[in-house]
């Protein structure tokens, strides 16, 4: 058992986790103590065990004295790109004066933030973080999971579960989003339509957001961290989804084969779109395969596989026949 603090982790994806860490303690034999560093105070949340500490990101003296008794601080912060990166900052500076062990930032995406023009705040924490590990006995690693699985549920209509019951969601797609917003990203699973980078024949990891909070809860128990602590639920092509996705859903995608050349050139065209093309460009060259460090540390975690998302979420819903619509939100 630890004293874990969250940051970051009173809304989205953050919150997701959060809620996660509480199930997951509420039938463990050694349950966490969990903090959550808010801006604000979240009654219901305290309501649930959590030890909520208002934080001001810029009150050094404040943030020090909210992480005098934590062992680990994960951050999950989101936002703007500025304020992620000043935020983060400010709480490594924090942690370092406190002693906290081990810290791991707001990473939750694939192997590198290289090439990626949204991510380079990513990567000075980063380079901030092993600054301080260099600098003190903290552990740090960047945990990768891949894709985000939960974005193939966007538009679904599926009713809520006993799990969205639990950590109430309104709808079956809040649920399954898991604190994403609503987002077509390559796919759009109501329009059937795939906007691919290249042939969509590249392996890329996507995984559950629940699982990656449960690997990230196990990852707790670990005897040392390594640097980078990579988790996979599935492994599959975007030509391999489709396959799936078609064989549930009933019907056949309209697909768009994109060159890496055309995606640079509407990188470079559109200042909107650079970081969808980026991000296409790069999973061309392997950046989604992730390492299985969590996989094969606890063997007996068994994520949701691809098939499994896309059969809960989209079986049996009546849907009409693909189009090229406007409501493509690629982004």
């Amino acid at each position: 058992m630890v004293t874990v603090a969250l940051a970051g982790a009173a809304s989205g994806f953050g919150l997701t986790m959060l809620r996660t860490f509480v199930h997951l303690n509420s039938t463990a034999t050694n349950p966490h103590k969990l903090v959550l560093l808010s801006r604000s105070e979240k009654p219901e949340l305290a309501a649930l065990g959590v030890d909520v500490r208002p934080v001001d990101y810029a009150n050094h003296s404040q943030l020090v004295e909210a992480l005098k008794d934590v062992h680990t601080l994960l951050s999950v912060i989101g936002g703007s790109l500025e304020a992620m990166r000043d935020a983060q900052i400010a709480l490594i500076d924090a942690a370092k004066e406190v002693g906290i062990k081990r810290f791991a930032p707001s990473e939750y995406a694939c192997i590198s933030n290289d090439n990626i023009d949204l991510y380079r705040p990513k990567a000075e924490v980063w380079e901030a973080t092993k600054k301080a590990a260099s600098e003190t006995r903290m552990e740090i690693t960047s945990f990768q999971c891949g894709i985000f699985m939960s974005a193939f549920a966007t538009g679904t209509t599926k009713p809520i579960t006993e799990v969205g019951q639990r950590e109430g969601a309104k709808t079956g797609e809040e649920e399954a989003l898991a604190g994403l917003r609503p987002w077509n990203f390559v796919v759009n699973m109501r329009g059937g339509t795939a906007d691919l980078p290249a042939d969509g024949m590249t392996p890329i990891v996507f995984t559950e957001i629940r699982d990656i909070a449960t690997f990230a809860y196990h990852a707790l128990s670990l005897d040392a961290w390594p640097e980078v602590m990579g988790m996979r639920g599935d492994v599959k092509s975007y030509r391999e989804m489709l396959s799936i996705i078609e064989r549930v859903q009933g019907r056949k995608f309209l697909v768009k084969e994109n060159s890496v050349d055309e995606m640079k050139a509407q990188a470079a065209g559109n200042p909107s779109m650079s970081f969808y093309n980026q991000v296409r460009c790069a999973l061309t060259e392997g950046w989604g395969v992730v390492p299985d460090t969590l996989n094969k540390a606890f063997p007996d975690l068994h994520p949701m596989t691809c098939e499994e998302f896309v059969e809960k979420w989209w079986s049996g819903v009546e849907i009409g026949e693909a189009s090229w619509s406007e409501d493509q939100t690629f982004m």
